[in-house]
Protein backbone atom coordinates (compact mmCIF):
# COMPACT_ATOMS: atom_id res chain seq x y z
CA UNK A 1 0.00 0.00 0.00
CA UNK A 2 2.80 2.45 0.85
CA UNK A 3 4.61 1.70 -2.43
CA UNK A 4 1.50 2.37 -4.49
CA UNK A 5 0.80 5.62 -2.68
CA UNK A 6 4.33 6.99 -2.96
CA UNK A 7 4.89 6.01 -6.57
CA UNK A 8 1.80 7.82 -7.85
CA UNK A 9 3.60 11.18 -7.94
CA UNK A 10 6.75 9.60 -9.38
CA UNK A 11 4.62 7.93 -12.07
CA UNK A 12 3.04 11.27 -12.96
CA UNK A 13 6.48 12.85 -13.49
CA UNK A 14 7.68 9.84 -15.51
CA UNK A 15 4.44 10.04 -17.51
CA UNK A 16 5.12 13.70 -18.28
CA UNK A 17 8.53 12.81 -19.72
CA UNK A 18 7.02 10.06 -21.90
CA UNK A 19 4.16 12.35 -22.95
CA UNK A 20 6.63 15.08 -23.90
CA UNK A 21 8.51 12.62 -26.11
CA UNK A 22 5.40 11.23 -27.80
CA UNK A 23 3.74 14.62 -28.30
CA UNK A 24 6.81 16.32 -29.70
CA UNK A 25 7.90 13.50 -31.98
CA UNK A 26 4.37 13.26 -33.42
CA UNK A 27 4.38 17.05 -33.87
CA UNK A 28 7.69 16.88 -35.73
CA UNK A 29 6.26 14.17 -37.99
CA UNK A 30 3.22 16.35 -38.75
CA UNK A 31 5.28 19.42 -39.66
CA UNK A 32 8.35 17.62 -41.03
CA UNK A 33 8.43 19.64 -44.24
CA UNK A 34 8.29 22.94 -42.36
CA UNK A 35 10.92 22.32 -39.65
CA UNK A 36 14.63 21.59 -39.68
CA UNK A 37 14.91 18.25 -37.89
CA UNK A 38 17.92 17.42 -35.76
CA UNK A 39 18.60 13.70 -35.62
CA UNK A 40 21.10 14.38 -32.81
CA UNK A 41 18.25 15.81 -30.75
CA UNK A 42 15.99 12.88 -31.68
CA UNK A 43 18.68 10.36 -30.68
CA UNK A 44 19.00 12.10 -27.33
CA UNK A 45 15.22 12.05 -26.94
CA UNK A 46 15.14 8.29 -27.59
CA UNK A 47 18.04 7.80 -25.15
CA UNK A 48 16.24 9.76 -22.41
CA UNK A 49 13.00 7.88 -23.16
CA UNK A 50 14.78 4.53 -22.73
CA UNK A 51 16.37 5.75 -19.50
CA UNK A 52 12.96 6.89 -18.27
CA UNK A 53 11.38 3.53 -19.07
CA UNK A 54 14.29 1.71 -17.40
CA UNK A 55 13.78 3.84 -14.27
CA UNK A 56 10.06 3.06 -14.30
CA UNK A 57 10.88 -0.65 -14.68
CA UNK A 58 13.31 -0.50 -11.78
CA UNK A 59 10.79 1.18 -9.46
CA UNK A 60 8.71 -1.99 -9.54
CA UNK A 61 11.55 -3.70 -7.66
CA UNK A 62 10.96 -1.16 -4.89
CA UNK A 63 7.54 -2.69 -4.18
CA UNK A 64 9.44 -4.99 -1.81
CA UNK A 65 11.12 -2.03 -0.06
CA UNK A 66 10.48 -2.01 3.67
CA UNK A 67 10.75 1.14 5.74
CA UNK A 68 10.15 3.89 3.21
CA UNK A 69 11.70 7.18 4.27
CA UNK A 70 11.05 10.70 3.09
CA UNK A 71 14.64 11.12 1.81
CA UNK A 72 14.27 7.96 -0.32
CA UNK A 73 10.99 9.24 -1.74
CA UNK A 74 12.48 12.69 -2.47
CA UNK A 75 15.49 11.05 -4.12
CA UNK A 76 13.24 9.07 -6.48
CA UNK A 77 11.18 12.18 -7.17
CA UNK A 78 14.32 14.21 -7.99
CA UNK A 79 15.59 11.40 -10.23
CA UNK A 80 12.33 11.27 -12.21
CA UNK A 81 12.16 15.07 -12.35
CA UNK A 82 15.65 15.24 -13.86
CA UNK A 83 14.55 12.81 -16.58
CA UNK A 84 11.57 15.06 -17.29
CA UNK A 85 13.80 18.17 -17.41
CA UNK A 86 16.13 16.47 -19.87
CA UNK A 87 13.20 15.70 -22.17
CA UNK A 88 11.77 19.21 -21.73
CA UNK A 89 15.11 20.79 -22.65
CA UNK A 90 15.08 18.81 -25.89
CA UNK A 91 11.57 20.00 -26.76
CA UNK A 92 10.90 23.55 -25.54
CA UNK A 93 7.32 24.79 -25.41
CA UNK A 94 5.95 27.21 -27.96
CA UNK A 95 8.16 26.40 -30.91
CA UNK A 96 6.97 28.05 -34.14
CA UNK A 97 5.86 25.91 -37.10
CA UNK A 98 9.08 26.66 -39.03
CA UNK A 99 11.38 25.82 -36.10
CA UNK A 100 15.03 24.85 -36.60
CA UNK A 101 15.61 22.02 -34.11
CA UNK A 102 19.32 21.85 -34.95
CA UNK A 103 19.92 25.45 -33.90
CA UNK A 104 17.69 25.06 -30.86
CA UNK A 105 19.60 21.95 -29.69
CA UNK A 106 22.93 23.72 -30.02
CA UNK A 107 21.56 26.82 -28.23
CA UNK A 108 20.25 24.69 -25.33
CA UNK A 109 23.17 22.24 -25.23
CA UNK A 110 24.83 23.83 -22.20
CA UNK A 111 21.66 23.49 -20.14
CA UNK A 112 20.94 20.01 -21.47
CA UNK A 113 24.42 18.65 -20.78
CA UNK A 114 24.66 20.40 -17.39
CA UNK A 115 21.41 18.70 -16.31
CA UNK A 116 22.61 15.42 -17.86
CA UNK A 117 25.89 15.67 -15.94
CA UNK A 118 24.03 16.33 -12.68
CA UNK A 119 21.68 13.43 -13.46
CA UNK A 120 24.64 11.11 -14.08
CA UNK A 121 26.19 12.17 -10.75
CA UNK A 122 22.89 11.43 -8.99
CA UNK A 123 22.67 8.09 -10.81
CA UNK A 124 26.22 7.11 -9.84
CA UNK A 125 25.55 8.10 -6.22
CA UNK A 126 22.36 6.01 -6.28
CA UNK A 127 24.25 3.01 -7.61
CA UNK A 128 26.96 3.27 -4.97
CA UNK A 129 24.37 3.61 -2.19
CA UNK A 130 22.59 0.47 -3.43
CA UNK A 131 25.86 -1.40 -3.18
CA UNK A 132 26.68 -0.08 0.31
CA UNK A 133 26.37 -3.54 1.84
CA UNK A 134 28.32 -5.13 -0.99
CA UNK A 135 30.56 -2.37 -2.32
CA UNK A 136 33.32 -4.12 -4.15
CA UNK A 137 35.44 -2.92 -7.02
CA UNK A 138 33.88 -5.69 -9.12
CA UNK A 139 30.39 -4.33 -8.44
CA UNK A 140 31.25 -0.71 -9.14
CA UNK A 141 33.49 -1.20 -12.18
CA UNK A 142 30.87 -2.31 -14.76
CA UNK A 143 28.61 0.60 -13.90
CA UNK A 144 31.51 3.05 -13.72
CA UNK A 145 32.57 1.87 -17.18
CA UNK A 146 29.13 2.98 -18.33
CA UNK A 147 28.60 6.24 -16.46
CA UNK A 148 32.09 7.76 -16.17
CA UNK A 149 32.60 8.08 -19.96
CA UNK A 150 29.14 9.65 -20.22
CA UNK A 151 30.10 12.14 -17.52
CA UNK A 152 33.39 13.01 -19.24
CA UNK A 153 31.71 13.36 -22.63
CA UNK A 154 28.98 15.53 -21.07
CA UNK A 155 31.66 17.88 -19.77
CA UNK A 156 33.10 18.11 -23.27
CA UNK A 157 29.64 18.60 -24.76
CA UNK A 158 29.13 21.63 -22.54
CA UNK A 159 32.14 23.27 -24.15
CA UNK A 160 32.06 22.26 -27.80
CA UNK A 161 29.75 23.18 -30.62
CA UNK A 162 31.28 20.61 -32.98
CA UNK A 163 28.39 18.91 -34.75
CA UNK A 164 30.56 15.85 -35.40
CA UNK A 165 31.27 15.48 -31.67
CA UNK A 166 27.58 15.80 -30.82
CA UNK A 167 26.63 13.23 -33.46
CA UNK A 168 29.15 10.71 -32.15
CA UNK A 169 28.17 11.38 -28.52
CA UNK A 170 24.45 10.95 -29.28
CA UNK A 171 25.04 7.60 -31.00
CA UNK A 172 27.41 6.44 -28.24
CA UNK A 173 24.91 7.39 -25.52
CA UNK A 174 22.06 5.54 -27.17
CA UNK A 175 24.19 2.42 -27.61
CA UNK A 176 25.47 2.70 -24.02
CA UNK A 177 21.98 2.89 -22.49
CA UNK A 178 20.78 -0.01 -24.65
CA UNK A 179 23.71 -2.17 -23.52
CA UNK A 180 23.23 -1.11 -19.90
CA UNK A 181 19.52 -1.96 -19.98
CA UNK A 182 20.14 -5.28 -21.71
CA UNK A 183 22.70 -6.32 -19.12
CA UNK A 184 21.28 -4.97 -15.86
CA UNK A 185 17.48 -4.83 -15.87
CA UNK A 186 16.08 -7.79 -14.02
CA UNK A 187 12.89 -9.58 -15.08
CA UNK A 188 9.79 -8.78 -13.07
CA UNK A 189 8.24 -11.87 -11.52
CA UNK A 190 5.18 -12.30 -9.36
Amino acid sequence: MVFEYLTVLISVVVGLAVTSFLTNVSRIIHVRGEVTISWVQLLWAVTILIWTIAFWWFTFVLAEQKGWTFPLFVFLLVYSTLLFFLMALLFPEGTPPDHDYRKQFMRNRVWFFAVLLFFLCVDLFDYIVKLEKDVSIVGVLPYAAFVVPLMALSLLALRTDSLLFHRIFAVYSLLAILVMCATTLVPITN
